[in-house]
């Protein structure tokens, strides 16, 4: 059987999480869901049924995601790259920040995998990508999915 861990303060989950091999975290404004974004009709971040469009390589019709092992949603997979981001989106003070997490060998979909950021600088940054040609309804319903399965962390400003 295996052993059950509770953690009672963001401390513990921080000396934890060094024992948790492949730790996937990712900062979420509270309120926001962990893996989609909300509506973005122009620019940059436009986003395709909650997806934005600088993450995944999407065809021109934008009905499919296409492969590739550098793009994809961003997650952090050490406490070092984690406060960085957070401090990063917590720069905007207009809401409170929630981490989200889950454990890189969890039961993740067969087209997904998360893939380590190639860029030097980047250590510990790590991309959800796609495995092969997927529909965009595909994607969505895979991060809906993995969202369902992940942990939320509230206040975590002070273990930050």
């Amino acid at each position: 059987m295996e052993q059950q861990k509770q953690y009672k303060s963001l401390d513990d989950l921080k000396k934890i999480i060094v024992e948790l091999e492949g730790c996937m975290t990712r900062p979420v404004k509270r309120g926001q869901h962990p893996t989609l974004y909300p509506k973005v009709k122009e620019g940059e971040y436009r986003t395709v049924s909650g997806i934005r469009v600088v993450d995944y390589i999407l065809s021109v019709d934008e009905k499919w995601v296409l492969p590739h092992n550098q793009k994809g949603l961003s997650f952090s997979a050490n406490w070092s790259e984690l406060k960085r981001v957070y401090r990063m989106l917590a720069r905007v003070k207009t809401t409170p920040l929630d981490v989200h997490w889950i454990l890189q060998g969890a039961d993740i979909p067969d087209d997904m995998e998360f893939v380590e950021d190639e860029r030097p600088n980047k250590k510990g940054h790590y991309f959800l990508t796609v495995k092969r040609q997927i529909t965009i309804y595909k994607l969505v319903n895979n991060l809906k999915w993995i969202a369902d399965r992940m942990t939320v962390i509230r206040n975590v400003e002070k273990a930050l």
